[in-house]
């Protein structure tokens, strides 16, 4: 899995740029973490207290039993998961880059359109995907 030190600079700025369009665009956004699959911060952008390393850590967790969840349950790949709690929103993407899984996690606020921020995040991981 690559290690933030040994991607190029100009996939390290587009992955600032779509956690940049998620804040921005989002409403009560209040992090986006980009991290590997297996759970290592790359990029981030918190506006509150969470914590980056701990969040990494557990949308790994929940992006691998959401794989799981979709192949026994015949549904096919994961491809998002959304928790809605009592004080936001939390949602995980995985996506590929070439041969590399990542994960994106969004925390939004009880007042997020959870539709918005879902259709935003997809969007900023588009950019990565296609992106060379």
């Amino acid at each position: 899995m690559p290690d933030k030190k040994y991607l190029p600079q100009h996939v390290l700025s587009r992955a600032e740029a779509a956690i940049e369009l998620v804040m921005n665009e989002g409403s009560s956004v209040r992090a986006v973490v980009i991290s590997t699959e297996d759970g290592f911060e790359l990029v981030s952008r918190v506006d509150n207290n969470a914590q980056v390393t701990r969040l990494s850590a557990m949308a790994s967790s929940l992006s691998a039993l959401g794989v799981l969840a979709g192949e026994e349950s015949n549904l096919g790949e994961c491809r998002n998961i959304i928790i809605e709690a009592a004080s936001g929103i939390l949602i995980i993407l995985q996506f590929k880059r070439g041969q590399d899984t990542f994960i994106m996690s969004v925390i939004a606020g009880t007042d997020a359109v959870i539709g918005q921020i879902l259709y935003l995040a997809k969007q900023a991981v588009r950019t990565l995907q296609v992106m060379e």
